[in-house]
């Protein structure tokens, strides 16, 4: 499953590459909408922010589950390649609602920790640096509805917001 939100994550955003700039629209979407962080927060890097994410459920439209990433570099194309893009994967978490999900095994923390890339991962990864660098805060949420004309298995939804990462200044 983490292949296939991997790759809906980067067709997604591959479109929305050469967009200027990201802005969140404030009416009510089909798609969930992420809350916190908000757009053009500075997040320090190793630094704690609150994160709170509001799915799609509704009436005739189950939430499963979804994931949260942190984009660094958005795929530029839906293509087999040995540099896809970049980036951090917070975790996938269980969204509650009913019938879908009414009792969450992995429910999202209220807090989540911006990844220090100054520090190496291990391995050959080596560290690190960037400041004030607009990265992109992004969620890849699984649903299903009543509908029977959609995608064969779970269908999947992007919503992001710019975040500034290791901002120096305000």
């Amino acid at each position: 499953m983490k292949f296939s939100l991997i790759t809906a994550l980067a067709a997604s955003l591959s479109l929305v590459a050469s967009s200027p700039v990201a802005t969140r629209d404030t009416s009510d979407p089909p798609h969930g909408q992420i809350i916190a962080p908000t757009a053009g927060q500075h997040i320090a890097p190793g630094a704690t922010f609150d994160f709170t994410y509001q799915g799609s459920a509704d009436y005739c439209r189950s939430t499963y589950a979804y994931s949260v990433w942190l984009v660094t570099d958005v795929p530029t194309s839906f293509a087999p390649s040995d540099v896809f893009g970049g980036g951090y994967f917070f975790g996938r978490y269980d969204f509650p609602n009913y019938p879908a999900v009414p009792y969450p095994k992995n429910p999202a923390p209220p807090q989540l920790t911006m990844p220090d890339f100054s520090i190496s991962a291990g391995g050959f990864g080596p560290s690190q640096t960037a400041t004030n660098q607009t990265v992109q805060f992004a969620v890849v949420e699984e649903w299903a509805g009543c509908g029977t004309d959609g995608p064969l298995g779970m269908t999947f939804s992007l919503t992001y917001v710019p975040v500034v990462y290791n901002a120096t200044s305000s």
